[in-house]
């Protein structure tokens, strides 16, 4: 095994799990201490509603993953049975978990789609098309959002955008910055790639960049074999493709909804509201994402009264988000303790029987 590969096996270890598991639990004991209201809690009338709520939460996520799933699938050209796609987005997802930004699984992800004996061009391109579709849900969901609802999508009480905040202008940076590598990535793949990889050739030449120089040479390559793969599918491909994106990412962000929903004594049912909290939940995963920790573990918790301190009362909030994170979050860390031994034992195996 490469001491390439050897990283990556170590990178998606389930001993990965410490830091964020210890980061979330610590945060969390922190917010109990402060702000849970014993009294509060006790007013939770645990009825039929409450339950029902929960349930249609973990059924979100359950539909999430099926959606990520058939959409592996498909970019696969069905390579990936549908049972091996459920199990790989559990890899994805975990190895995004552990990462220190939510972009950091990429890489793990070319490397075990290699690993599942899938052509090199074809992993390429099925990465680079899910970040662009996943960026691109963002790029246009966050300004239909903000020119339906308005800037309270931003932050509560913000009904001018001239009143912005920190928060505001770093959502505002995050979005700029996903505008900018989705164009590239779009034009590396369906445009003009030649033009991208003369580009990135030209960037490897430059000395500040020296340590990147066989890296940018190699992306730029990427781009080539990915746009050749991308160019041999038609329509009906990319339909689906856009179709699995909005489903798996659109239901995603209700899960705070669900929650509100069934915690809340007030009435949040209007389309009004249920945007609003939809549309706080985009902009808290975009200002997550960049953060140090892994899987923003510490950092959303943190962020989260800040952005629902005007539908969830401080007193429950922490219950909230203890729902929220296990359902979210957690699932995945602890789905990684089962299934990623087991992947990396196949991959082993089938490497010890080649040889």
């Amino acid at each position: 095994m490469s001491e390439g590969n050897s990283d990556i096996l170590k990178d998606i270890h389930i001993s990965k799990i410490i830091w964020p598991v210890l980061i979330g639990v610590i945060i969390v004991f922190y917010m109990i201490i402060k702000q849970l209201d014993i009294d509060q809690i006790r007013k939770i009338d645990w009825n039929t509603h409450v339950y029902f709520w929960i349930g249609i939460a973990i059924l979100i996520y359950v539909i999430r993953h099926l959606a990520l799933s058939l959409r592996l699938r498909l970019m696969s050209n069905n390579t990936f049975s549908f049972k091996k796609s459920i199990e790989l987005i559990f890899i994805w997802e975990f190895s995004s978990a552990v990462s220190p930004t939510s972009f950091g699984g990429t890489a793990v992800a070319l490397f075990f789609l290699a690993q599942e004996k899938l052509k090199t061009s074809s992993t390429i391109a099925l990465v680079l098309y899910s970040v662009v579709l996943d960026a691109m849900f963002f790029l246009i969901s966050i300004p239909l959002l903000f020119f339906t609802v308005g800037p309270i999508i931003l932050r509560p009480d913000l009904h001018e955008f001239s009143l912005a905040d920190r928060n505001v202008v770093l959502i505002i940076i995050v979005y700029t910055i996903t505008f900018l590598y989705t164009t590239f990535f779009f034009i590396g793949l369906f445009v003009h790639p030649e033009n991208v990889r003369k580009f990135l050739n030209w960037l490897s030449g430059l000395k500040i960049l020296k340590k990147f120089s066989e890296k940018l040479r190699q992306t730029g390559n990427n781009f080539i074999l990915a746009s050749r793969q991308m160019s041999e599918q038609g329509f009906w491909f990319h339909f689906r493709a856009i179709f699995y994106t909005i489903i798996a990412w659109g239901i995603r962000f209700s899960l705070i909804n669900v929650l509100i929903i069934a915690f809340s004594n007030m009435d949040y049912m209007d389309l009004f509201n249920q945007l609003v909290i939809y549309g706080r939940s985009q902009n808290l995963y975009v200002l997550s994402a960049l953060l140090p920790s892994p899987g923003s573990s510490g950092f959303s918790e943190l962020l989260f009264n800040g952005f629902f301190k005007d539908y969830v009362p401080l007193g429950i909030s922490v219950l909230v988000i203890i729902l929220w994170r296990l359902i979210s979050f957690y699932s995945y860390l602890l789905a990684g303790v089962i299934v990623v031994p087991n992947w990396i034992n196949k991959i082993l195996k089938n490497r010890h029987k080649e040889n």
